[in-house]
């Protein structure tokens, strides 16, 4: 397993250890889904829709 460091804005230690475990379930997915992860996360309709409940809730149900 390699190690690697990744700079963050969070200073609060709790919220950086969230952080932290998040990325590392993560970090098995392959570059293509990482990809299109970071495509997503660069749109502001998309992180506006993941972070409104009602419309993630509806986003987890067409998905899964």
């Amino acid at each position: 397993m390699s190690t690697i460091t990744i700079k963050t804005k969070e200073t609060n230690p709790f919220k950086l250890q969230k952080k932290t475990k998040l990325i590392q379930e993560l970090s098995d997915l392959d570059n293509e889904v990482l990809e299109k992860l970071v495509e997503l996360k660069k749109s502001k309709k998309a992180i506006a829709m993941v972070t409104d409940a009602q419309s993630w809730q509806t986003i987890k149900e067409f998905i899964m």
